[in-house]
């Protein structure tokens, strides 16, 4: 077919051979689309998208869309809360997990990216957590959210985006130049989780080491003979232990040098990363208490 369009040199076949070639085209080009990525960009949420009929947990479907280098979605704007709205449609009219959750603090929701949940587009069911149970949140396809267990299998969304949330460098915080970012140490010795709440009160979060460079520059934070470790925004998920920061991003795509033998999961119950003075990183119990640093980006 492809030589007989290429001898195609007839004046009047001019219309016929641009059709065959628009044609041959699309179909080569949707045909390694479809193949390579099942993703589609969607311009209302500013990013693309892959919907998973198949239900899962949350958990499961956390991790699942981290194995696609995405996110679990979440309603973070009112273009993307539209388009996950559409998106259920397409997937039977079920319910589908969003990327919400309050594994880190007990009654404190965030997205996976670490967004508060009264900074997101949604509008929240009346259902109230009474005997808190419910560490997740779902979405119907008139847009209503809703507490749920992590546990049923449900429907999700993966996403992928390029969103930078900006907040202003104040309480105390220290801008460094050479990242362009602003930190805060806590001497006050505490557990992750509440270092985690901390951070969030601030309008900050754990801090995220993100490659060596900027883990020499913590440090460096270290106050002289006090404190051996700092909590940091790294947490392991599941049985398999996948490491993530709580941010979402994958352990291989930030600084990731563990301590001699570590991690080792202690007593089967080190989910948690603290950063060393050593220079290393140790995993530790969600109790553990030590300093901690914040972080965020500068206005």
């Amino acid at each position: 077919m492809l030589l007989q369009f290429v001898q195609l040199n007839d004046p009047d076949t001019n219309m016929l051979k641009t059709y065959y070639f628009v044609c041959l085209s699309f179909f080569l080009i949707t045909t390694v689309y479809v193949q390579c990525n099942a993703f589609v960009y969607d311009i209302k949420a500013g990013g693309w998208l892959k919907p998973h009929s198949l239900p899962a947990t949350w958990i499961d479907a956390f991790l699942e869309c981290q194995n696609e280098d995405s996110v679990l979605a979440s309603p973070l704007n009112k273009g993307l809360a539209e388009t996950l709205r559409t998106q259920i449609g397409q997937l039977q009219g079920s319910d589908i997990y969003l990327g919400v959750h309050d594994f880190h603090s007990k009654g404190l929701f965030v997205s996976v990216e670490g967004v508060p949940l009264s900074a997101m587009d949604l509008r929240l069911d009346s259902q109230n957590d009474e005997e808190g149970h419910l560490d997740c949140l779902t979405m119907s396809a008139n847009g209503s959210v809703h507490y749920s267990s992590c546990s049923h299998p449900l429907p999700f969304i993966c996403y992928r985006h390029d969103n930078e949330f900006i907040n202003e460098c104040d309480y105390e915080y220290q801008y460094n130049e050479q990242m362009g970012r602003c930190y805060k140490v806590h001497v006050q010795e505490e557990a992750w989780t509440r270092a985690y709440e901390i951070c969030a009160s601030e309008g900050g979060h754990l801090v995220i080491l993100n490659d060596e460079e900027e883990a020499k520059i913590v440090k460096n934070m270290f106050p002289a003979n006090e404190g051996i470790q700092f909590h940091i925004g790294l947490r392991a998920w599941g049985p398999e232990r996948i490491w993530t920061t709580i941010h979402g991003e994958s352990i291989n795509d930030v600084f990731n040098h563990w301590n001699t033998s570590q991690p080792d999961n202690w007593y089967g119950s080190q989910d948690r990363a603290s950063y060393l003075r050593n220079g290393y990183m140790d995993d530790v119990q969600p109790w553990t208490v030590a300093m901690f640093v914040c972080e965020k980006s500068p206005k």
